[in-house]
Parts: structure tokens; C-alpha cells; sequence
């Protein structure tokens, strides 16, 4: 869970900076190719990122193993799925203030949103590493 909080802390601390302009952009990114290059990529990442990250828990093997192993494989399989949605966020959130190109702000809030349905609580915790009576 410190993990979830740390890197929300982060995109909030950087919009915080640049907001204040203690941080101002740089000048790397004026380049027109460079930003349409940015953008393509990080708009993939977050259409392959967001369902996959949603979705980890009810793959087989990833499910088997979160029965099999409980505390250590959710912690890692955890840490993985809130790691995948927060990277491209905080890259979207650096992006933004670099390029001021809507877009990146847009992706950005999104994960935001998404990270909202694997918050890590105790009740969701327990409930991924038993095995339930209902068919998905």
C-alpha cells in the first residue's frame, strides 16, 4: 500500500512544483517529432496497460499462483499491477508540464481513475487470494 500511496505522492508533488514554477519545463521538448513520438507511445502504453492491470488477477497461471502462495505472491503480483499503472502516470504527468500538450494530462487522469479499482484494502487483499465459489 505504501507503494500505491508513494507514487500518487509523487504526481501530486510534481504538479504541485510545476505549478509554483519551481520546476519549468525543458527545452529538449520543443522538438515537434520528439512530442508526436512521446505521445504515440505513452497513448499504446496506457490502451495495452489499463485492461491488462485490471484483468491480472483473473489470468490462470497469475490466479493459480495467488491460491498457491497467498502473501508473497500477492505482494508481487500487487506491486506489479499498481506499478503498471503508476510508471505511465507519473511519465504522463512529467509530460504534460514538459509539453503542455493536453493529452498527457488526459492519460495521466485516467490511471489516475484506474487506480481507484486495484486500491490494495485489506477486504479486496483477502478476497484475491481465496478461492471463490462463483464462476467468473
Amino acid at each position: 500500500m505504501l507503494n500505491f500511496w508513494v507514487m500518487v505522492g509523487v504526481c501530486l508533488l510534481m504538479v504541485v512544483l510545476y505549478e509554483t514554477e519551481v520546476l519549468l519545463p525543458l527545452e529538449q521538448f520543443d522538438n515537434p517529432q520528439l512530442e508526436f513520438f512521446l505521445q504515440v507511445v505513452m497513448e499504446f502504453a496506457s490502451i495495452i496497460v489499463i485492461p491488462v492491470a485490471l484483468k491480472l488477477f483473473s489470468i490462470p497461471s497469475v490466479r493459480r499462483r495467488l491460491l498457491e502462495h497467498k502473501g508473497s505472491a500477492l505482494i508481487t503480483w500487487g506491486t506489479a499491477r499498481i506499478q503498471m499503472l503508476c510508471v505511465p502516470m507519473t511519465i504522463d504527468t512529467f509530460l504534460y508540464y514538459q509539453t503542455m500538450w493536453p493529452g498527457f494530462g488526459y492519460l495521466g487522469i485516467i490511471l489516475l481513475l484506474c487506480l481507484f479499482f486495484v486500491y490494495p484494502s485489506m477486504g479486496r487483499c483477502m478476497d484475491e487470494t481465496t478461492e471463490s465459489s462463483k464462476k467468473d
